[in-house]
C-alpha cells in the first residue's frame, strides 16, 4: 500500500478541523500585536498539541475501521513530543525554542513532499501535499539560517506554513469527502451488479 494511501483514507473532518485550527492559528502569529515571545511560544506548543490530539483520535478511527494506521500514530507522537518540548522548554532562552520549531517545520515539509511522490493514483492529492511540502522544506529552512531577523518574524515564517498547511487540509478534506461519496456510489453500483449476477446465475440452473 502505497504511504499516501495509507495517510489519507481517513475521516474527511480530520482534515477539516485540522485545516482550520492551523488556518486560525497562523493568521494570529502573522497579524497579532502580540510581542510577548513565551505567551507566542505557548500559542504554538498548544496548537501543536491540539493537532496531535486529533490525530491520535484518527488514529482510533482508522483502527476501528480495519485500516492502517501507523503512520498516523507516529505523526501524532511527533506532533505531541514537539508541542511538550515547546511548553517544558519556556524560560530556558528562544533559541532552542526555535530551532525545535524550525525542525518539526523542514521534517513536516520533507515528509509532506514523500507524501505527494508515492500519490501516483491522484494528481489533485499528488500536487496539494507537494506545494504543501515545498513551503514547508523552504520556510524550515529559512528558519534555520534566518539569523538576522527578530523572534517574532521567525514565528511569523511558521504562522505562514502553517496558514498554507491548513488551506492545504481544507482543501483535501474537501477533496476526500467528494472521493468518500464517489467510493459509496462505487461500491452500491458493484452491489447491484453482483446482485443481478447472482440472480441470472440461480435462474440458469
Amino acid at each position: 500500500m502505497a504511504i499516501k494511501k495509507s495517510y489519507v483514507d481517513s475521516h474527511w473532518l480530520v482534515y477539516v478541523f485540522q485545516g482550520i485550527i492551523s488556518l486560525l492559528f497562523g493568521w494570529y502569529i502573522m497579524f497579532t500585536p502580540n510581542t510577548d515571545i513565551n505567551f507566542l511560544i505557548t500559542v504554538v506548543g498548544v496548537v501543536l498539541l491540539g493537532l496531535g490530539i486529533i490525530e491520535m483520535f484518527n488514529v482510533i478511527y482508522r483502527s476501528r475501521m480495519q485500516q492502517t494506521w501507523m503512520l498516523n500514530l507516529a505523526i501524532a507522537i511527533i506532533e505531541i513530543c514537539v508541542a511538550f518540548l515547546l511548553l517544558f522548554t519556556l524560560g530556558q532562552g528562544t533559541a532552542l525554542q526555535l530551532t525545535i520549531i524550525a525542525i518539526y517545520t523542514l521534517a513536516r515539509g520533507i515528509f509532506e513532499i514523500l507524501i505527494s511522490l508515492k500519490s501516483i493514483d491522484d494528481t489533485t492529492d499528488k500536487f496539494i501535499w507537494m506545494v504543501c511540502g515545498i513551503c514547508g522544506a523552504i520556510l524550515g529552512f529559512v528558519v534555520f539560517n534566518a539569523g538576522n531577523f527578530s523572534t517574532t518574524a521567525f514565528l511569523q515564517f511558521f504562522g505562514t506554513y502553517m496558514m498554507i498547511f491548513g488551506v492545504a487540509n481544507l482543501i483535501y478534506g474537501v477533496h476526500n469527502r467528494d472521493q468518500a461519496k464517489e467510493y459509496k456510489l462505487e461500491q452500491a453500483s458493484h452491489m447491484k451488479v453482483s446482485s443481478k449476477k447472482k440472480k441470472a446465475s440461480k435462474k440458469s440452473k
